[in-house]
């Protein structure tokens, strides 16, 4: 008999629902059980997962419906690793690659937040502050002789950047695309991007690494487009292959194909955003975007979920990217053992019924639809771990609600409408059921 390799992971595990009829199961265990012979039993789970889920359920006296239509979707693997990661600064040239190829020919101007350029007389300002800072240094108290050093250098390094900043405003734009290193040398930028014509045609915001002791947490690349010089095609998106294509080679061309998979399209009346999961072992993270990873540990700050996005507008062809706190693989912990398919579908109606049976008598109706689930990775903190993130298996619940309300003066109604086909209604825990996001 193998010798069984037992490991604890105590994991936080996030939800934020308000007291329902019945209780959600979030965080019930604290501890989770990962063998070395689990690759073995993963075959008898995935294989008796069906393609297609059909139900129908309901709950608060039948004004809130549940149907479920929907494909599943699981990774073809021989065993379910659970791996550590942590966050990873973005690249310079990750930056320069996305610009030449969005906007070739094109330049940066130096900028403020509200994307206009500094004046020359601003710039001058700040360098006589920095100037009488460096006089007065021996005005100042400090500890030892190494840390007065260290701020003389710092007002230094900053002297030098802000000369380097009149330069650039004096001569109203620099070109930046095909060079990596200037982009290094400033570190960080939030500015509009000038397309070969000299026109605005896109913003543009990169930091590279931000966030307190510098730990790299709020990595963070927006590329915004204005214009259609801002773009992939010359021409309007014409459906979604075509959106996810040339979404692919994007990806491709900068060099991350090797590590992000898209796992999700959502097409609006507008645009058709593609977005990209990290995967690991042919096992690809969860399609949710733009949330926040909670934390239990006052000791742990926020790390926002990863994400990269690629975005066109259908008529003009206009492409955004948006890549967000990255995260690099630390190492394998252990193998999963996954919860039923079955335990996962029971949990997925209890957790529904917890989440969505607090309404208010505002709240009129509500009809909630589920098209897709999915299996696949989700980031969560180690418990008591500061700084320590783990991905582990999750089910994704993708759909659409739609839910009537009263007007605030009681004469009418309304209906809030998911603006987009498949937004993420629900995440479980394929180790425990626990539920780890509720839309």
């Amino acid at each position: 008999m193998k010798r069984l390799l037992i490991i604890l992971l105590s994991l936080a595990l996030l939800a934020c629902v308000p007291t329902p009829e019945e209780d959600a199961v979030v965080n019930k265990a604290e501890t989770t059980v990962v063998s070395a012979e689990a690759d073995v039993r993963i075959h008898e789970t995935l294989d008796a997962v069906p393609t297609q889920w059909n139900a129908n359920f309901s709950f608060r006296e039948g004004s809130v419906a549940v149907t479920v239509d929907a494909v599943i979707e699981t990774p073809e693997i021989e065993r379910f690793p659970i791996v550590e990661v942590k966050p990873a600064p973005i690249d310079s040239q990750i930056a320069a690659k996305l610009l030449y190829k969005l906007i070739p020919g094109g330049s940066i101007r130096i900028s403020d937040h509200g994307g206009q350029a500094y004046s020359l007389e601003d710039i001058d300002q700040w360098i006589e502050e920095v100037k009488n800072q460096i006089e007065h240094t021996s005005e100042m108290t400090f500890d030892s002789v190494e840390e007065r050093d260290a701020y003389i250098n710092t007002q230094n390094t900053e002297l030098e950047r802000l000369f380097d900043l009149r330069k650039t405003a004096e001569s109203g734009k620099v070109e930046m695309l095909k060079d990596y290193e200037l982009l290094g040398k400033y570190g960080a930028m939030e500015c509009r991007i000038l397309d070969a014509d000299g026109r605005e045609c896109a913003n543009f915001m990169w930091k590279p690494q931000s966030g307190e002791n510098n730990d790299k947490r709020e990595s963070v690349l927006h590329i915004d487009s204005l214009l259609p010089s801002c773009g992939l095609l010359d021409h309007g998106v014409l459906n979604r292959d075509e959106a996810v294509e040339a979404a692919d080679n994007l990806i491709g061309e900068i060099g991350l194909d090797d590590r992000y998979v898209c796992v999700s399209v959502m097409e609006g009346i507008n645009s058709i955003r593609c977005c990209y999961g990290l995967r690991y072992g042919g096992i690809a993270s969860s399609p949710l975007t733009e949330t926040i990873v909670d934390f239990v540990s006052a000791y742990n700050m926020p790390w926002p979920n990863e994400m990269l996005l690629v975005s066109f507008a259908k008529q003009e062809g206009r492409t955004s990217v948006s890549y967000v706190c990255p995260s690099e693989f630390v190492g394998e912990i252990g193998n999963a053992e996954l919860l039923s398919f079955a335990e996962i579908q029971s949990q997925f109606e209890k957790n529904m019924k917890a989440s969505y049976s607090w309404f208010d008598e505002s709240t009129l109706s509500a009809d909630i639809s589920v098209y897709r689930i999915s299996l696949g990775y989700y980031r969560v903190p180690l418990k008591d771990q500061v700084n320590r993130y783990a991905m582990i298996p999750a089910w994704t619940f993708e759909g659409t609600r739609m839910i009537e309300t009263k007007s605030d003066d009681g004469t009418g109604t309304f209906l809030l409408q998911d603006d987009l086909p498949n937004n993420v209604l629900m995440i479980i825990s394929g180790l425990d059921g626990s539920l780890l996001y509720a839309g």
